[in-house]
C-alpha cells in the first residue's frame, strides 16, 4: 500500500506577487537604510543627552561654570534637532556635544 503526502501553502501567493515583493523590498531598500541610520543616530543622541545630563546633575560642583554653562548650551542645541529628519544636523550637533562631554570629564579629574 502506497501514500502520498502533498505539501501545498495556502498563502495563495504566486511567483509573480513573490516576485514583485522582493523587487519592491530592493527599491525601498536604499529608504530603509536611510531611515535606519537616522534612528541610529537618535539613539546615540539621546543617549548622550542622558550621560552629559547626569554628569552636571551629579558632578556639577566640580566643574567650571563655563564648562557646564558650555554643556547645557550644547545639549539644548541637539535636544532642538532630534526630532527633525536632519540626519546630518544631528550628527553634527551630537559630535558637538561629545566635544563639550569630554571636556567635563577632563575638568572633573
Amino acid at each position: 500500500k502506497e501514500q502520498q503526502i502533498r505539501i501545498q501553502a495556502s498563502g495563495g501567493l504566486s511567483d509573480a506577487d513573490i516576485q514583485k515583493m522582493v523587487k519592491d523590498a530592493e527599491a525601498h531598500a536604499d529608504a530603509d537604510k536611510k531611515r535606519r541610520e537616522l534612528v541610529d543616530a537618535r539613539n546615540h543622541a539621546d543617549a548622550l543627552i542622558h550621560t552629559t545630563e547626569r554628569t552636571i546633575k551629579e558632578n556639577g560642583d566640580k566643574i567650571p561654570a563655563s564648562d557646564k554653562t558650555a554643556a547645557e548650551a550644547a545639549v539644548a542645541e541637539l535636544k532642538s534637532v532630534l526630532d527633525s529628519e536632519d540626519l546630518d544636523g544631528i550628527k553634527a550637533k551630537t559630535d558637538a556635544l561629545a566635544q563639550v562631554s569630554m571636556k567635563l570629564g577632563e575638568a572633573m579629574y
